[in-house]
């Protein structure tokens, strides 16, 4: 295992950093994405290194891991990586590598050499020996931060909810969302007291349908219609695992909005 797993020079930020993969491999797919997740780290996938620079420059002390493999030739991904590390604004990425090719000078440039410091990952290991060693490096560089949940935005009534309720059928607006709750907005009001048990709701989640209950907590300081609920636990996985799908993929639409300007 050549991970390399000294935590970045970096003060750790509050609400933890994100995590890019830029050009992806297949291999990070479903079940590594699906891994990374469960462990509440905000993931992005990249597909074009030339904004890359200006990216990190808005996120400094983010972690990339770049795939080797594809997007340009070795010299141009040595150059590129050596450009990161030396630049002001992007020098406090932590930078790790994916790649098949498991030549030794290949990886004691990058680690030695180069010095990246967020690990050389080989994939030829297998799919749950890489996803351990990237969850070790993420662990080790504090990415979840002081945050314990990754939560996301809702805009566009991408989502919304019903609950029974007393003979009733509520209907509402999800707000923000993760994995422990969120903030909604019923539909003409509802009148619930903090601390109402909602035993029967279905989420809408652009489109996909899930399960779930959960208690009232009451009002926000911003807005007394916007109300705060958190989730029964243990949910069940099948539906813990599609708001954290829906979860990443809002993440994801954001991120692609702010590459867009860049």
């Amino acid at each position: 295992m050549e991970s390399g797993q000294q935590p970045v020079d970096q003060q750790r930020p509050e609400m933890g950093k994100k995590v890019f993969f830029l050009y992806p491999h297949s291999v990070i797919g479903e079940e590594l994405l699906e891994q990374i997740l469960k462990e509440e780290y905000q993931v992005y996938f990249l597909k074009d290194h030339a904004k890359v620079p200006r990216l990190l420059a808005e996120y400094p002390g983010s972690i990339l891991f770049a795939n080797l493999d594809t997007g340009m030739e070795e010299k141009g991904w040595d150059r590129f990586i050596r450009g990161l590390m030396a630049d002001p604004a992007t020098k406090c990425t932590g930078i790790g590598v994916l790649t098949y090719n498991n030549d030794p000078e290949l990886s004691a440039k990058y680690l030695m050499e180069i010095g990246i410091p967020c690990g050389f990952v080989l994939l030829k290991q297998g799919l749950r020996e890489a996803t351990a060693i990237i969850l070790k490096i993420l662990e080790a560089n504090e990415a979840r931060g002081r945050r314990r949940y990754v939560r996301a935005r809702c805009g566009d009534g991408a989502a919304r909810f019903n609950a029974k309720h007393m003979g009733q059928i509520l209907q509402g607006e999800i707000l923000d969302i993760s994995s422990v709750g969120m903030a909604c907005r019923f539909q003409g009001g509802d009148g619930l007291k903090p601390d109402t048990q909602l035993d029967d709701m279905q989420l809408r989640l652009k489109g996909v349908l899930c399960r779930a209950s959960g208690k009232l907590m009451g009002a926000t300081r911003e807005s007394p219609d916007r109300k705060v609920l958190l989730f029964s636990q243990p949910l069940p996985e099948e539906s813990l695992s599609k708001i954290r799908r829906f979860v990443s993929i809002s993440l994801q639409d954001e991120m692609e909005g702010i590459l867009k300007k860049l």
